[in-house]
C-alpha cells in the first residue's frame, strides 16, 4: 500500500448523557483538602459557561488516515477490562458520543472491521478522566455521515469526586482514528533520528532513555519494532485550593491550554545515576512526561506501561501527532493494580506509523525536532494571499488548519465586548466544516494555502492574522485561547518599551512561547521576532552564531568624517567573519554606513531604530535585524543597544555620541555590560576631555579606578583593531596588562550574563572568559 486517503480523524462530542446515581457519602474521615474541593463543588454543581458556547481545544489529526494497532494477543488488560477490575469506582456517566461530518474512509473501515481506537482527549485525560466504549465487542452506529457510539466517562481523581457531574451534552470529549496495520513501521532504525527522535540527547546524534523491541504484528503477520520511553525526572502536581467548579470546568471545556491553572510541575528526586525515585501506589493517578519529536510519523501509545504485570495504563489520551509531537510529552497513568511500582521501572510502549507528507519542502531535523512554522511551509505570495482574505470591518482572522474564522472589529477594539467578540470567535474557530467558505469565489489559492498549514505543529497550530498587532489584553485573550503566532501587515511599526519586552517574554518563555511575524508588502519579506528584532527567519541561524557583537556610535550628519569606522569595520570584517555582529542605531549617517559595510561583508547587521521622522532622520529599512521605538524612547532604544553588544566603539560624533559614550562607561562600572576597551576613534582629539574627566573622576574617588584604562583613544583604524585583537585574543592577560581587578572582572561576568539572558531570553552569552584560538593563530 504506497499511499492513504487524505481524511481528518474526527471529534467527539457527547451527543446524550444518563447522568449517575447521586452518591450518598459521608464527609467523615476524609482529608481536610478532599473536604474543601467536595465543598466547592457542592456549592456550585453547575458549569459556568454552557458547552455550546465555551471555548474548545482542537485536537487534530493531521489528515492522512492511520490508526494504531490492536493489542498483543499475549498483553492481557486493557483500559475496557481495568475500567471493570476498579473495586471502588469514583462515579461514572454513561453517554453516546457523535462524530460529524465522518469521511467515507473512516466510515467504510469500520464496517469492514479495520481497527480502530476512542481516543480520550488529552486535557480530560490529565485530570484522570478515563474514557472508553461502554461495551468494547459493539460497533458504532451509523446515520449518515454521522458516527455515534456508545461510551463511559469515569473520573479516576479522589480530588475531583463530583467532576463526572460537570460533562455536558456538547462537550468536545475526544476522538475516532481508524488504524491501517499495512502502515505499520516495521524498522524504526530507519527513521530514528532523522524523522524521528527518541529520549533524551546526551551528545551531538546520541539519544538515550529508551530501547527498540521487536514482536510479530497480529494482523500482518510481520516482525515490527515498538519503542518502551523512560519517564522524565519530574511530574504535574495539582494543587487542591486552584481546584474548583470553574477551573475544573475550564479543563472539560478548553483542554490542555487551561491545565496551567490547576497544576504545578515539580521534579522527581534521582539517586546519583540520574535513575527516578518514588513509587506509583495502588489506585493512583500519575501525571509525567516523556522525550519524544515526530516528524511525518504517527506514534501511538500502547494502553498498557511495562511492567506487564503492574497492571499500570496509559489513559486513552494516545495517539501522537505528526509534528506536532515534539520535546515533551505529556503522559497520563494509572495504577490499576493493588502493588505499588517503582517509577523508574515505569516504561511508555510506543508503535510508529507511516503517513502521507503533505509538504512541498524538504524534511529538516531541526524543523521537525521543533515543530513546523508559518514560514516553513508558506511562501510570501501566499502570505500575501491571507491578508487579501481580511474582510475590511474586522479586527484579523483566526487560522486553525485548514480553517478561518473573521474576527469582527467592536466599536472600541480596548474594550471588553472586543474580548468577548473574541471568545465566540475562537469557539467557531474550532469547528470541523465539512465544506469550507471561501473568502471570495474562486480563491483556489487560498484553499491550497489552508491544506499546506495542516502539518502546522506546536505554537504555529493556531494563528492571528491581523493588519496591527493587538493590546496585550486581546493578546492574552487569544494565547488563553491556544493561539501563540502573531502575524500582522506592517512595514516597520513603532513599538512601546513594554511591548517589546512582553513581546520578549512570550517569545522566549519556556511555558507560553509565541511568535511574533511580520510581513512587508512593500518589500514582499516576512519577519519573525526573535531576540529583541525582526528578522527573516533564516537569519536566526546567523545571529546565534555572533560571538561579538559591535555598537558603532557616531554623527548621523554629513559634517562627521567617518572614515576611521569604515577603515576599521573592514578590517575586523576579515578577521573575525561570521563571529562579528554590528549593533547601531537603524539610521542615516555612520549608521547607515556601518549597515552597507555589514551588507558587503555578509555579517549580521541589527538596527536599534526610533521614530525620529520630524528631526529628518528615517529609519532604515535593509537592517537584517531591525526593531523601532516610539518617539520619546530615546533611552530605553539606548538600553537596548547597550544590552545586546558587548564591544564599543565612539566615531566623531555630537551630543547623542557623547550621551551614549557616558552611558558605557557607567553600564561598565554598574557591572552591567562586560569589561572591554571602549574604542575612540579621535583623530582629532574631540574625546581626550571625556578621557580625562574619567581620571580626574576616579582620582577623586567618585568612581572606580580602572575605569579611564578601559577608554582606548586611537588616531587610526590599525591601532582600534590591534587593541581590539590584542583583548579577544587573551582577555584576561588583557585585564592584568591593563590594572583591571579580577574581582571587578568576574563580577560583571555573573551580572552582565545574568542582564542579558533574562532581557532577550538568549541561551549563551559572550563573557570575555576564553581565548579566540583564531586570532592567537592570526
Amino acid at each position: 500500500m504506497n499511499s492513504i486517503p487524505q481524511i481528518i480523524s474526527p471529534d467527539g462530542y457527547i451527543h446524550a448523557i444518563v447522568p449517575p446515581a447521586l452518591q450518598n457519602q459521608s464527609d467523615r474521615n476524609l482529608p481536610e483538602t478532599r473536604r474543601y474541593i467536595k465543598e466547592a463543588f457542592r456549592e456550585n454543581p453547575e458549569p459556568q459557561e454552557d458547552a455550546t458556547t465555551a471555548l474548545r481545544e482542537n485536537p487534530e489529526i493531521q489528515e492522512d488516515a492511520t490508526t494504531a494497532l490492536r493489542e498483543n494477543p499475549e498483553i492481557q488488560g486493557d483500559a475496557t477490562t481495568a475500567f471493570w477490575e476498579n473495586p471502588e469506582p469514583q462515579g461514572d456517566v454513561t453517554a453516546t458520543f457523535r462524530f460529524p461530518c465522518v469521511s467515507d474512509y473512516i466510515r467504510g473501515s469500520i464496517s469492514e472491521g479495520k481497527p480502530y481506537a476512542f481516543i480520550g482527549r488529552s486535557g480530560n485525560a490529565q485530570i484522570g478522566i478515563l474514557t472508553d466504549q461502554a461495551e468494547a465487542e459493539t460497533l458504532p452506529s451509523f446515520e449518515g455521515s454521522d458516527i455515534f457510539l456508545d461510551g463511559r466517562i469515569k473520573n479516576l481523581n479522589p480530588l475531583l469526586e463530583n467532576v463526572v457531574d460537570m460533562f455536558k451534552k456538547g462537550d468536545e470529549i475526544g476522538r475516532l482514528a481508524v488504524m491501517d496495520p499495512e502502515m505499520r513501521i516495521h524498522d524504526v532504525r530507519h527513521y530514528l533520528h532523522k524523522r524521528l527522535f527518541v529520549g533524551r540527547e546526551v551528545a551531538r546524534g546520541y539519544y538515550e532513555g529508551f530501547e527498540i523491541h521487536k514482536e510479530i504484528d497480529p494482523l500482518t503477520g510481520k516482525s515490527c519494532d515498538y519503542i518502551t520511553i523512560d519517564l522524565e525526572p519530574y511530574r504535574y502536581i495539582f494543587e487542591p485550593y486552584a481546584i474548583n467548579p470553574s477551573s475544573i470546568n475550564a479543563v472539560i471545556k478548553e483542554g490542555r491550554s487551561a491545565l496551567g491553572k490547576i497544576r504545578s510541575r515539580v521534579p522527581l528526586e534521582t539517586d546519583a545515576g540520574g535513575m527516578i525515585q518514588g513509587i506509583l501506589g495502588p489506585k493512583e493517578l500519575f501525571v509525567g512526561a516523556i522525550k519524544i519529536s515526530l516528524g511525518d510519523v504517527y506514534a501511538i501509545i500502547d494502553p498498557l506501561a511495562e511492567p506487564a504485570s503492574g497492571k499500570v495504563e496509559h489513559l486513552p489520551a494516545r495517539v501522537l501527532d505528526p509534528f506536532r509531537t515534539f520535546r515533551d510529552r505529556q503522559v497520563e497513568l494509572f495504577n490499576f493494580g493493588d502493588q505499588g511500582i517503582p517509577l523508574k521501572d515505569i516504561k511508555i510502549r510506543i508503535r510508529f506509523f507511516r503517513s502521507t507528507n503533505p509538504l512541498t519542502v524538504p524534511l529538516d531535523k531541526t524543523k521537525i525536532k521543533e515543530g513546523y512554522r508559518l514560514y516553513d511551509l508558506l511562501t510570501n505570495s501566499e502570505v500575501s494571499n491571507l491578508f487579501e482574505s481580511i474582510h475590511g470591518d474586522s479586527l484579523g482572522m483566526i487560522l486553525n488548519k485548514g480553517n478561518f474564522v473573521q474576527i469582527p472589529r467592536a466599536r472600541n477594539p480596548e474594550g471588553e465586548a472586543q474580548l468577548e467578540i473574541i471568545r465566540s470567535a475562537m469557539v467557531r474557530s474550532t469547528f470541523r466544516k465539512p465544506e469550507l467558505s471561501l473568502p471570495f469565489s474562486g480563491n483556489g489559492a487560498f484553499k491550497k494555502t489552508l491544506r499546506k498549514l495542516s502539518v502546522l505543529g506546536g505554537i504555529n497550530s493556531r494563528a492571528f492574522i491581523g493588519g496591527n498587532y493587538p493590546s496585550f489584553e486581546v493578546i492574552n485573550a487569544l494565547k488563553r485561547s491556544g493561539i501563540r503566532t502573531f502575524l500582522v501587515n506592517s512595514p516597520t511599526p513603532a513599538f512601546s518599551d513594554d511591548y517589546i519586552k512582553k513581546m520578549i517574554q512570550l517569545t522566549h518563555s519556556e511555558t507560553s512561547a509565541c511568535e511574533f511575524l511580520r510581513y512587508d508588502s512593500g518589500t514582499d519579506k516576512l519577519y519573525t521576532f526573535y531576540h529583541g528584532c525582526f528578522m527573516e527567519p533564516d537569519d536566526k541561524d546567523r545571529f546565534d552564531r555572533v560571538r561579538y557583537w559591535f555598537a558603532f556610535y557616531g554623527s548621523h550628519t554629513n559634517e562627521a568624517d567617518n572614515g576611521l569606522t569604515v577603515e576599521a569595520l573592514n578590517l575586523l570584517a576579515t578577521k573575525l567573519g561570521e563571529e562579528m555582529g554590528i549593533v547601531h542605531g537603524g539610521g542615516p549617517g555612520l549608521m547607515k554606513e556601518s549597515n552597507d559595510l555589514a551588507r558587503k561583508h555578509n555579517i549580521m547587521s541589527v538596527g536599534i531604530a526610533i521614530d525620529l521622522e520630524g528631526e529628518r532622520q528615517s529609519s532604515l529599512t535593509t537592517c537584517d535585524g531591525l526593531i523601532k521605538y516610539r518617539e520619546g524612547l530615546r533611552l530605553a532604544r539606548q538600553d537596548h543597544i547597550q544590552k545586546l553588544s558587548n564591544l564599543p566603539i565612539v566615531n566623531t560624533g555630537g551630543y547623542g555620541s557623547a550621551e551614549e559614550l557616558a552611558i558605557t562607561i557607567t553600564s561598565m562600572k554598574l557591572h552591567e555590560n562586560p569589561l572591554a576597551p571602549v574604542i575612540l576613534l579621535d583623530p582629532d582629539n574631540l574625546w581626550e576631555h571625556a578621557r580625562k574627566q574619567s581620571i580626574e573622576i576616579s582620582v577623586r574617588n567618585y568612581g572606580p579606578a580602572f575605569i579611564p584604562t578601559l577608554l582606548k583613544p586611537c588616531r587610526t583604524a590599525r591601532e582600534a583593531v590591534d587593541e581590539i585583537v590584542g583583548f579577544l585574543s587573551h582577555p584576561d592577560k588583557w585585564y592584568e596588562t591593563n590594572g583591571i581587578p579580577g574581582e571587578s572582572v568576574q563580577k560583571t561576568r555573573v551580572k552582565a550574563k545574568r542582564i542579558r539572558m533574562e532581557t532577550f531570553g538568549q541561551d549563551h552569552v559572550e563573557l570575555f572568559d576564553q581565548p579566540n584560538p583564531r586570532l592567537i593563530r592570526l
